[in-house]
């Protein structure tokens, strides 16, 4: 089994390194890639038989978005002594310029010791800042608030977790160069991004302040990739974002396993409607929620402040450090069940959110060199 993982690992490297030397405009020669059975040294580079390799246990341990920043620091090392004839270079300042290069998180640029802290930073949980963990908290609190079938009291929930939210904004942006901004990653498990997933994706970025780009993502135990949705912005909000996302994903198929057997005909189609009208139908409350009495929201766009402005091409700074190629692709529409549909809009404008579920358990000490 380890054989066969291995031969499709070894291909799938070849093909993220490729990736890597394209997105981010890179002339590096394909080196000789290998995987090594330590459990403590995650990856190594050999300048002398050109030889990158990455551990057995990192790659079956860990996402592999993990495994990613791990190859890129590893890359970064072949930078320095391909590119720059520096074999002693080390994790000095030219190794940390080639892993800016390289797109590399600054919490992989380090040479070795416990990379637990690192691997967390990309995993959900709570903001860096103890004010940040006490918004996440209070945001949360507000939303399990909605735990009723009362539509009002749903509203007034995401209405005010909103406010809080925007109020933190407001109340940071004297400090917009510190504010931290974080990438996570939400693994769909489908292989395609139907239709109400990326509706889902819009009211993520219109109503949580987050942005969010569709992907994919390399499963090394499944041998092939998974869509993904990418959630990027200030930790507070990708956390409640986040919790949204899984919300609605589950409380979607909750009611259509309720209401199916009221739908005739082609159940692929009627189950696309409905998904798509129980969102429309949110969608729409939490646009009712946002709405303020003329002259009463301070954060209205044309009041945006200078820093504010700033984060802003701080975060446009940052998708493009991540995704430097990125493009916008159009989708097909498809055919609707317009009976589903529009009951589906009425019991979506009911959808309340619940309390987010505990965080991952912790991760072991890892090494880089």
């Amino acid at each position: 089994m380890d054989s066969r993982l291995h031969a499709a690992w070894l291909t799938q490297l070849a093909r993220e390194y490729r990736d890597i030397c394209y997105q981010y405009g890179v002339a590096l020669r394909l080196p000789v890639f290998a995987i090594g059975g330590g459990t403590r040294q995650m990856g190594s580079w050999s300048a002398a038989d050109r030889r990158l390799t990455l551990s057995h246990a990192l790659i079956s341990r860990h996402p592999w978005d993990v495994t990613l920043q791990v190859l890129k620091h590893e890359m970064a090392h072949q930078m320095c002594s391909e590119l720059h004839g520096r074999e002693d270079a080390g994790h000095g300042q030219l190794f940390c310029q080639c892993c800016l290069r390289l797109g590399l998180a600054a919490s992989f640029h380090r040479a070795s010791g416990d990379l637990a802290a690192a691997i967390a930073a990309m995993t959900p949980g709570s903001a860096p800042t103890e004010q940040g963990r006490r918004i996440i908290a209070r945001v949360r609190k507000l939303l399990a608030l909605g735990a009723s079938d009362n539509e009002h009291e749903a509203a007034l929930a995401v209405r005010r977790a909103e406010q809080l939210l925007v109020r933190h904004r407001l109340d940071f942006d004297g400090l917009a160069e510190d504010q931290q901004l974080v990438h996570r990653t939400v693994n769909t498990g489908g292989r395609t991004l139907p239709m109400y997933r990326k509706a889902i994706c819009a009211i993520l970025e219109s109503g949580f302040g987050v942005r969010v780009i569709c992907a994919s993502l390399y499963d090394p135990q499944a041998d092939c990739s998974f869509k993904t949705i990418e959630l990027l912005g200030r930790e507070e909000e990708v956390a409640v974002a986040e919790h949204c996302y899984h919300f609605l994903e589950n409380r979607l198929q909750t009611l259509w396993e309720r209401r199916r057997r009221e739908f005739c005909g082609n159940g692929r189609i009627a189950r696309k409607s409905y998904f798509l009208g129980l969102l429309a139908g949110f969608r729409e409350i939490l646009t009712t929620s946002r709405r303020q009495p003329a002259g009463s929201n301070p954060a209205g766009p044309q009041c945006r402040s200078l820093p504010a402005l700033r984060q802003q091409e701080r975060l446009e700074a940052f998708i493009a450090f991540r995704f430097p190629r990125l493009r916008r692709m159009r989708g097909q529409g498809g055919a609707l069940d317009r009976t589903a549909y529009q009951e589906a809009v009425s019991t979506g404008r009911k959808i309340v959110l619940h309390r987010p579920m505990a965080g991952r358990e912790e991760e072991k000490p890892l090494l880089l060199t």
